[in-house]
């Protein structure tokens, strides 16, 4: 059998876990499924690790690949991907999946750039193209798939010529197949997950097959896993094992000679460059912008209960305060009721002070800043801020007429009921305050100081679309929503999707 032939080529298999588990009871399933918990951990890992480039193997329909689109707000943003598969109709799929969203684009671009390739490959030869990577990724659709041909080169292939700083690598832990009685674990008549698999390892020989490798090409090396059951046995481990290698030193002379050639040997089926914020701002224009959106968000303590106002509550006005009664059949009489019992406490608002976060959160800050550091050091320019980085924080005099004036003009609205004058742009009518002369230009960008501002809010504005947060997921079994900002459709099918045979 080839190389190429030696990859499961995924197809529905009546032995495959995902049959297992639709025989099983309730109990017996994963929440999250196993195939999120495999992928949501390999990215947390790559996150953690501060990898720009990552090389997924094995990446079927790019279930990983396209979760590592979603733009992160660390220091650290991957900008590079490659998608490595030897089968050319799910590459397609892949190619399909990593496109760029309509939610993307617009005035929702990337700060950072990122290109992904697609290439059609096999693990059990090296390209040079992809040698000295931060991360590379196989997951568990891949290695118990391999040939023992190929499985001899993998680690020479990945850990000698490639070497990436650091390597995931997933497969089944057989010893937790004793959850499944259909596989008759410890029998004669025992059978594999899948009908493809060469080979389940148990932990021990798992840990052996990385140790050794590890040893030879200097990596360090540890192990973990997701997928427990409510009842299961955990003695028997977790349903897939992890390992990470990282790369401690270069690699031994005597190893070397050993190590295969790498040449330009796959062959590229698709690359995408995404598009990314290109607009090109002065100091001043982002130090205002900073100053606006602190003067947007900031805290602002409750307002006061408005005497004419009628609450739904009940307690809200004279009108509502009153019950009326009969007394011994005459004229009903009133009698001003209770405070509901549910009436909550206003919390103390602290003012004058604002997370940094909240304000690298926003996209537009993100786009026109770059960098959180960046924004650090624009904002220590203003006479009207003080950072507090221990607390990491900016501090400011709520009290100032600057920030009060930007209240009047947002909220100031003329007795004819139109625009106020702030939002439409009529210079001529505005009032003499601080805001005057710094005002930003860009109608558009006035008008949306009334409204949510999308990239303040985007997760919350998808959510109310019909979009649910990824960072939702269960965080049980160690598997929790990796980054910020990815969301996945709910009731819809993924713009993404994730592997539909990858259930296991």
């Amino acid at each position: 059998m080839s190389d190429n032939e030696s990859i499961y080529s995924l197809q529905a298999s009546s032995n495959s876990l995902e049959s297992l588990l639709a025989e099983q009871s309730d109990e017996a399933r994963f929440f999250p499924p196993l195939w999120q918990q495999r992928r949501n951990l390999a990215a947390r890992i790559i996150k953690d690790e501060h990898a720009t480039s990552v090389i997924d193997f094995g990446c079927g329909e790019a279930a990983l690949t396209s979760f590592l689109i979603w733009e992160s707000t660390e220091s650290y943003p991957i900008t590079h991907i490659v998608g490595v598969d030897v089968a050319e109709d799910r590459l397609k799929l892949a190619e399909e999946s990593c496109q760029p969203q309509d939610f993307e684009l617009g005035p929702n671009l990337r700060v950072n750039p990122l290109t992904i390739e697609i290439f059609q490959g096999s693990v059990g030869q090296a390209d040079s193209r992809f040698v000295g990577y931060d991360a590379l990724a196989c997951l568990e659709v891949r290695v118990e798939h391999l040939d023992p041909d190929v499985l001899e080169k993998f680690w020479s292939v990945v850990l000698g010529a490639l070497r990436p700083k650091i390597v995931i690598v997933s497969t089944p832990n057989v010893e937790f197949n004793i959850h499944f009685p259909q596989l008759k674990y410890g029998t004669p008549e025992s059978i594999f997950r899948n009908d493809d698999h060469r080979f389940e390892w148990t932990r021990q020989e798992f840990e052996t097959w990385c140790k050794d490798a590890a040893n030879m090409y200097a990596y360090d090396v540890s192990f973990t896993g997701v997928g427990t059951l409510p009842n299961g046995d955990r003695t028997v481990g977790h349903c897939t094992q992890f390992a990470i290698l990282r790369q401690k030193t270069a690699l031994p002379s005597d190893i070397s000679r050993t190590i295969p050639t790498t040449t330009e040997c796959y062959r590229l089926i698709s690359k995408i460059d995404y598009p990314i914020y290109s607009e090109v701002h002065t100091e001043e224009e982002v130090m205002m912008f900073l100053l606006e959106k602190i003067a947007q968000i900031r805290p602002r303590p409750p307002n006061p209960l408005n005497e004419d106002e009628e609450y739904h509550s009940g307690w809200g006005n004279s009108q509502a305060n009153e019950h009326t009664t009969a007394v011994d059949g005459n004229a009903p009489s009133t009698k001003p009721s209770a405070e509901p019992e549910d009436r909550q406490e206003v919390t103390a608002v602290e003012l004058g002070v604002l997370p940094l976060d909240d304000l690298w959160l926003s996209l537009d800050i993100r786009q026109r800043c770059k960098t959180r550091n960046n924004m650090i050091k624009i904002l220590e320019k203003s006479p009207l801020l003080k950072l507090d980085l221990e607390k990491d924080r900016v501090v400011f005099d709520d009290e100032d007429e600057f920030w009060k004036a930007y209240d009047r003009k947002i909220t100031e609205i003329p007795d004819n009921g139109s625009e106020s004058s702030w939002l439409s742009g009529k210079e001529d009518d505005w009032d003499d305050d601080p805001w005057d002369e710094t005002a930003i230009e860009d109608v558009e960008c006035q008008q949306d100081l009334m409204t949510i501002d999308w990239n303040q809010t985007q997760g919350q504005q998808l959510v109310s679309d019909g979009w649910e947060s990824g960072n939702a997921l269960s965080a049980e079994n160690g598997d929790e929503g990796v980054g910020s900002g990815w969301l996945v459709p709910v009731g819809e099918p993924s713009p993404r999707p994730a592997d539909p045979w990858d259930s296991m």
